[in-house]
């Protein structure tokens, strides 16, 4: 598979989550079609990830692309199964080509990710209700889908597309106006490892010590200790299952 191959797959792959899953509007049929057209490109890139681990750095940082489309993607499926009950049998379908692409692209990066169990809602999640949170990710798809879960516990959800804004908002409102900061690693303008660095540095203590939580879809130990030595509290895994995110946002209450 050539490089020029695989980003047409990508391409493929974001067009289909942009605008074939964007308006699961209750039609079944259409909805069915959809997740089952997005089932035929993951597997056609499944079928050519073998020849594709080949490739040096380059290689990389499209498994790295691939496992963001697929954690993009498992997260819309799920809100489109909310509007569109039947289309249930697609969403699990879409889960387990995710679990295996995605143990494949952590073999093929050198990965060996812990074995977790499956995280429980914790007890006092009515705590949640009316704190703020900053949502920074430079992923539209993303922030959608984290504004969703977050909305539906009683949270107060403001958006950030890259680290810069996080910072001058972080900056521009009161210094407790935030409760939570969620930080995607990975944007453009100013990643998560400099605007964390940045709010930690504010002369303001209040606002210097917000909590936050690093979300990415890359799961190396070094990604996690690089994280936390920049002065980011917790480090969840894409795509961020709610209890997990839930528990650990009521640890930093």
């Amino acid at each position: 598979m050539t490089l020029e191959e695989l980003q047409k797959c990508l391409d493929v792959l974001g067009v289909v989550i942009e605008y074939k899953l964007r308006f699961p509007d209750g039609h079944t049929r259409d909805s069915q079609e959809n997740h089952e057209l997005l089932l035929e490109k993951l597997a056609l890139m499944e079928t050519e990830l073998g020849a594709a681990r080949k490739t040096s750095e380059f290689l990389k940082k499209s498994l790295r692309d691939i496992r963001t489309d697929l954690s993009s993607a498992v997260g819309y499926a799920e809100l489109g199964g909310k509007h569109c009950p039947k289309a249930e049998e697609y969403f699990d379908k879409l889960q387990t080509v995710h679990a295996k692409m995605d143990a494949k692209i952590a073999h093929a990066l050198g990965e060996e990710p812990a074995e977790e169990s499956e995280p429980e809602e914790p007890e006092n999640v009515e705590a949640l209700v009316g704190k703020r949170v900053l949502v920074a990710d430079d992923n539209e798809l993303n922030r959608e889908i984290l504004k969703e879960v977050l909305v539906e516990y009683g949270l107060l959800v403001e958006e950030a597309t890259n680290g810069r804004e996080a910072v001058e908002a972080v900056k521009r409102n009161e210094p407790s106006y935030y409760d939570f900061i969620l930080m995607d690693i990975e944007m453009a303008v100013m990643d998560g490892y400099e605007a964390t660095s940045k709010i930690r540095s504010l002369p303001n203590r209040i606002r210097a010590n917000i909590p936050i939580i690093a979300l990415t879809v890359n799961t190396i130990p070094e990604d996690r200790e690089r994280a936390i030595s920049i002065g980011m509290d917790d480090f969840i895994a894409k795509p961020a299952n709610s209890a997990r995110l839930l528990r650990s946002l009521v640890k930093f209450l």
